[in-house]
């Protein structure tokens, strides 16, 4: 391969790292023609002959047929699927149309094939190949990105290859771009692909290919004997205006006119029909007058080859010009036969977008069958899919109210798909078609999850709170449940009285609800009363909406209010619980793209319990799995998360980069206000007192002052304030505080609110109120919090002249904080031991077990499934990691604990 050879080096350089047990892959892209399929082929054709070499090629064709381009990679290796997890079989079955009543999640259908994948690396090296990655179908994409980006130890390299100047959907892989071909290396590739050019010739047909390989053979080939003499000029001069792709496009349409008119009409036929079925294409082609022997002129213009069953295009740009070239009526012709030439259940998809392209106005019959076709992709997980054949569905069908259904049922497909702008239009659309509330309803729906996902929270919780209203009498259900959304967005954005319209529509479905949905509308309630300020009232309702069974959790809406019922109550157990329950409920039943947002919940109530290290390896699985499945709302929220657990350990940079990257502050899209929180956290530690009130009052008085972690900063900023000198500018917030803590009832609660007192009051009040904290601690919960009063009880008995008895507190205090990782706040209380007389010798807390804290999370995650006696593949199962990857992972962590096998890890104390 002339002018590659850089490249080709370094995709070398990448197949032998992963036959080395050091999995990668690579994002290759580039102009139309540039050689990147070339590439692909002759990196293939060189690799050694222990790499097993999958292929797969997007086609324009099959784009909306949902996993085309998975089911052609794995292909040859579809025997091995039976030998896989039976979540991970059911649902690559259920994938390729085999099996399966319920939709899989897009994300395990990837985990099954990265599984596949790395079990036939362990026998051989993997090179897998996908190429025009532009018009893959959205399944498969997903699917194979998301295996893509989790390759650590597999002995796997993956390429993309895609054309620049479209949607790119391998963006966020490592990137290799083909530049355009030097004069030197396009000259010897005319030279040795058309020797019998004139030199003057030849020089032409270089500058006029600009160093594009296929423009380069493609003008070569077009010149007739004279151009080739040098007699004549070789191609028109160039016009300014037109650009290299424009010349070869016109110069393949002229090639392509010149052919017989039964040539072109094959040509025409293999063009529409796509994926080159060589019967299909003949077939059809007989019904329109042409036969295989027509296909010879096409073969010796070097337009297309014949291998096997196959057609192949030269090059796909080829096959657009046969395409656009032909009048609408011929091109509708060639579908139809198409559709006439694919027979049986193994094709309907095929035949159905064939009818669809062939159907130039309404068409009733075609409409059906296209729904038919759209519900099937749906069932095999292909929202994208899903959402193309439910639109145009829709299209075809003159039956105003049947198209409001499937624009509507369209719609849903697209949100699900993350096509926000698509869904809103066709949610749009279908309301003007229709009056019928429910339907009104669903479609009120999408538009509220758009207006929620693109930041506007109040124009959602609007939205759903008049749809609602509108089905409260014929459909209780599907009111309360948008009901649930609604609420959900009032609240973080602050809109009281949505949250008022809300329970007034609450108190009209009374009776009529189910029993399972009873807690959920009592949340609602509470939520309105803390919004309203009336803590007392709301708390009650919403330790009444926390269930005893924590198996609710499971369940997506009633298991979120749980969870939120629990954290506003200050009920970390209870949260805890709930959300470990959701947490397992996704890893059972392979919910990928829903277990960030349960990990979230679980990483929220594990730091406010004071469970870090728990809350650091949660965190980072959630944010690691949000990110291969391109979750980037939930990011920003976990970036805000975890900006907490980086100010509590003093990793300011950390702490600062996170609540940059998060929605922060009073305008967080979501609204938790977590990162605005960690900054305030670590400014009071830091002893940035005025940014702490600054930022706290920003907050308290913004939208987010109601929400959970505001509500639980509001310590902060008494205490900064106090240090300020300025203790009245925080009395408000306080007694929001404290009004909350008497109504919560929670012993850590109750305690916070006497040390605020103790800071807040006059000087001789302040030990009763510090003995009543402490004493109030001793009912458990929070132990940071525990910390920090006896740290400012230290602090005051120091500053007080009681030094021994400082000391007895500011001892305890500080291992309190080493146990948390805690270590500013450890080498604060130090500096007050120190400053009371004390010689200070303690250090942070050692890890249980030597070594146990230089393991990153993911490693401890293992360490401790397979200390438990889980296998590899069981670990892999559980974390939605490759075996190989697991074993990957424990071999990194042997040494750092000290150990020599699986075997001893069970007497280690791991935390």
């Amino acid at each position: 391969m002339i002018g590659r050879s850089t490249e080709i080096a370094l995709l070398r350089e990448m197949i032998d790292a992963s036959r080395a047990g050091n999995g990668n892959a690579i994002a290759v892209h580039g102009d139309a023609g540039i050689g990147k399929s070339t590439l692909l082929a002759t990196v293939a054709d060189t690799v050694p002959d222990e790499v097993q070499v999958l292929r797969a090629t997007g086609v324009e064709a099959e784009a909306e047929l949902p996993f085309a381009a998975l089911h052609l990679l794995l292909r040859p290796v579809r025997r091995h699927i039976d030998g896989l997890p039976s979540g991970q079989r059911a649902a690559l079955s259920a994938a390729f149309g085999e099996a399966g009543e319920q939709p899989p999640d897009r994300f395990l259908v990837g985990l099954a094939a990265l599984t596949l994948l790395a079990e036939l690396s362990e026998r051989s090296p993997l090179l897998c190949l996908v190429d025009d990655v532009q018009w893959l179908d959205r399944a498969s994409a997903d699917a194979l990105l998301f295996a893509a980006r989790r390759l650590t130890a597999e002995r796997i390299t993956m390429i993309f290859a895609g054309r620049d100047g479209t949607d790119r959907v391998a963006h966020d892989l490592p990137e290799l771009r083909l530049s355009t071909l030097s004069t030197a290396d396009s000259a010897r590739l005319v030279a040795e692909q058309a020797a019998a050019l004139d030199p003057g010739a030849r020089d032409r047909v270089v500058a006029e290919s600009e160093g594009n390989p296929l423009a380069l053979l493609t003008f070569a080939r077009a010149l007739t004997p004279e151009q080739r003499a040098g007699h004549l000029a070789p191609v028109p001069l160039r016009l300014t205006d037109t650009s290299l792709m424009g010349r070869l496009e016109r110069s393949l349409r002229t090639t392509i006119r010149g052919l017989p008119e039964r040539t072109r009409t094959l040509l025409l036929t293999a063009a529409a029909e796509g994926a080159g079925g060589l019967d299909a294409i003949v077939a059809a082609a007989k019904t329109l007058g042409a036969g295989p022997e027509d296909l010879t002129p096409a073969e010796q213009a070097e337009l297309l080859t014949v291998s096997g069953a196959h057609v192949h295009f030269r090059h796909p740009l080829i096959r657009a010009a046969a395409y656009d070239i032909a009048p609408l009526a011929d091109r509708a012709a060639a579908h139809r036969a198409l559709a006439g030439a694919l027979d049986g259940a193994d094709h309907a998809d095929r035949r159905a977008w064939h009818l669809s392209a062939a159907a130039l106005g309404p068409d009733e019959e075609t409409s059906a069958i296209l729904a038919a076709a759209g519900e099937r992709a749906r069932r095999r997980g292909g929202n994208a899919s899903a959402a193309t054949a439910f639109e145009r569905a829709a299209q075809l069908t003159v039956d105003r109210e049947h198209r409001a259904r499937l624009l509507a049922t369209a719609a849903d497909a697209m949100l699900a798909a993350g096509q926000l702008r698509r869904a809103a239009s066709a949610s749009e659309r279908g309301t003007r078609l229709t009056a019928e509330p429910v339907l009104l309803a669903r479609l009120a729906s999408v538009r509220a999850a758009v207006d929620a996902e693109q930041g506007d929270p109040a124009a959602a919780a609007r939205t759903l709170i008049a749809a609602a209203g509108d089905i409260a009498g014929t459909a209780p259900v599907d009111a309360l449940t948008m009901l649930a959304a609604a609420a959900g967005e009032a609240w973080f954005a602050g809109d009281h009285a949505a949250l008022v319209a809300t329970a007034a529509i609450l108190d009209r479905l009374g009776p009529r609800l189910d029993a399972g949905l009873i807690p959920v509308a009592t949340a609602m309630r509470g939520m309105e009363r803390m919004a309203a300020g009336d803590p007392a009232v709301g708390v009650s309702l919403l330790r009444g909406a926390i269930p005893e069974d924590r198996s609710v959790a499971a369940e997506r809406v009633p298991g979120t209010y749980a969870m939120f019922s629990a954290l506003m109550a200050g009920d970390d157990d209870a949260a805890r619980e709930l959300a470990t329950a959701r947490v397992e409920a996704c890893r059972s039943r392979g919910l990928i793209g829903e277990l960030p947002h349960a990990l979230q919940l679980l990483t929220q109530a594990q730091i406010l319990s004071g469970r870090h290290a728990e809350a650091a390896d949660s965190g980072a699985e959630a944010w690691r799995i949000a990110h291969d499945t391109g979750q980037a709302g939930r990011l920003r929220h976990l970036h805000g998360i975890l900006a907490r657990l980086a100010a509590v350990r003093g990793e300011d940079e950390e702490c600062r980069d996170l609540a940059r990257q998060a929605d922060g502050g009073a305008l967080e899209r979501h609204g938790s206000g977590w990162g605005g929180c960690a900054l305030g956290l670590l400014d009071l530690v830091r002893s940035r007192y005025e940014e702490v009130a600054e930022r706290m009052t920003g907050l308290l008085d913004g939208p987010l002052g109601h929400t959970v972690i505001v509500t639980f900063a509001v310590p902060d900023h008494v205490e900064a304030c106090v240090r300020l000198g300025t203790p009245a500018r925080a009395l408000p917030a306080f007694a929001r505080f404290d009004a909350w803590a008497e109504a919560a009832g929670r012993p850590w609660a109750l305690a916070v609110a006497h040390r605020c007192r103790a800071l807040l009051g006059p000087n001789g009040e302040a030990e009763a109120h510090y003995r009543e904290a402490l004493a109030a601690h001793d009912g458990g919960g929070r132990p940071f919090e525990q910390a920090r009063t006896r740290l400012a009880y230290g602090e005051w008995l120091r500053r007080a002249r009681r030094r021994a008895d400082a000391r007895e507190q500011l001892t305890v205090a500080a291992a309190g904080f080493d146990a948390l990782g805690a270590v500013p706040w450890a080498e604060r209380a130090r500096a007050e031991l120190t400053a009371s007389g004390a010689h200070v010798t303690t250090r942070a807390a050692p890890a249980a077990t030597p070594g146990l804290d230089t393991l990153t999370p993911q490693e401890l995650q293992v360490v401790r499934l397979a200390a438990s006696g889980a296998t590899n593949r069981q670990i892999g199962a559980r974390l939605f990691l490759s075996p190989r990857t697991v074993g990957f992972h424990l071999y990194k962590a042997y040494p750092k604990l000290g150990v020599a096998s699986r075997g001893e890890l069970a007497g280690l104390d791991l935390g």
